[in-house]
């Protein structure tokens, strides 16, 4: 409730009104499966600034094939199911409901789901998952391909981490230098009416230096926070 209005729209949108129900997906004053198997309607929730899901395929190849391809029904002929789907390129829900099944889940591509994180990269436990995934893209693709674009997705993720720990090193050195304060008084609390460095969420802080004490973890968010923390998200 204490964010900027820009940020609690985006948020209560979904996350208050409309999440696992029926009509959000099937449109309440339609529910017509033909509209729920285009892909903008994913972009009702999917979309912002910390999960740019349709933002990413929209601007990808995939998306560009379903933009300037969807009004044509021999390429994309909403009225079939989804298991019955030759659609030209994938929409969302071909991908990720695949088959027609409702548990988008199955086929989340969180890297952290995926088996993608630095810590078990490769694990066998993944693996039923990732051949899971190949499969998908083994549609229009050739298997090779898709594990060399999974393989390339965990280097992003190896680099990515490695830029997001120095980033956010440099942070807490301005912390501990006393040059930054890890959450300013005059801010709200945060959800646990605590005032702790946001920056630490799920690690526990070693000392009083970060705002609370040992073994209390601060809340990772994007506003009511430091201009430095903000920067480090965004960043």
């Amino acid at each position: 409730i204490e964010r900027p209005p820009g940020d609690t729209a985006g948020c209560t949108f979904c996350h208050t009104s409309s999440e696992e129900r029926c009509s959000t997906c099937h449109q309440r004053h339609q529910f017509d499966p033909r509209v729920a198997r285009r892909a903008e309607q994913c972009k009702t929730c999917h979309w912002g600034k910390d999960h740019r899901d349709w933002e990413a395929y929209d601007i990808g190849l995939h998306g560009v094939v379903y933009q300037v391809n969807k009004w044509k029904p021999e390429q994309f002929d909403f009225s079939k199911k989804l298991s019955d789907a030759d659609y030209v390129g994938p929409t969302c829900q071909y991908c990720h409901m695949r088959g027609g099944h409702h548990n988008v889940q199955r086929f989340g591509t969180v890297y952290t789901s995926m088996g993608m994180s630095m810590a078990d990269r490769g694990a066998p436990i993944w693996n039923e998952k990732r051949d899971r995934w190949v499969s998908v893209c083994d549609d229009c693709h050739s298997p090779r391909f898709a594990r060399e674009q999974l393989q390339a997705l965990d280097e992003a993720v190896k680099d990515a981490g490695l830029k997001y720990r120095e980033t956010f090193k440099v942070a807490e050195d301005l912390l501990v230098d006393g040059v930054l304060d890890p959450m300013p008084k005059d801010l709200c609390p945060d959800w646990s009416g605590q005032h702790l460095w946001s920056l630490k969420i799920g690690a526990y802080h070693d000392g009083e230096a970060y705002g609370g004490k040992t073994g209390e973890s601060g809340e990772f968010r994007m506003s009511n926070c430091t201009d430095v923390e903000r920067l480090c998200f965004e960043s």
